[in-house]
C-alpha cells in the first residue's frame, strides 16, 4: 500500500482534485472509495478509514481527509 498523499490541481481552476478522480500511480487504473479498519492497516486506530483503492491492481492510497484524521 502506498502512503502517498495525492494533491493534484485541476487545470480548469486550480482547485484541488479529489483523490478519487486521479488515476492509480502504479498502473493508471481508476481509483474508488473504500473503507478499511485502521487495525488492519496498522495505523493505531480501530475505526474504519477511507482509502482510495485501484480497481485494477489493488494499490491503496490515503486520501487527504484520512491523513488529516490521522495527524
Amino acid at each position: 500500500m502506498s502512503n502517498s498523499h495525492m494533491d493534484e490541481r485541476s487545470t480548469a481552476g486550480g482547485e484541488p482534485v479529489s483523490e478519487f478522480e486521479l488515476a492509480c500511480a502504479a498502473c493508471g487504473g481508476q481509483l474508488s472509495r473504500t473503507t478499511v479498519s485502521g487495525v488492519s492497516l496498522g495505523v493505531g486506530v480501530e475505526r474504519e478509514l477511507v482509502l482510495a483503492e485501484c480497481a485494477d491492481c489493488g494499490e491503496r492510497y490515503f486520501p487527504r481527509e484520512t491523513l488529516e484524521e490521522l495527524a
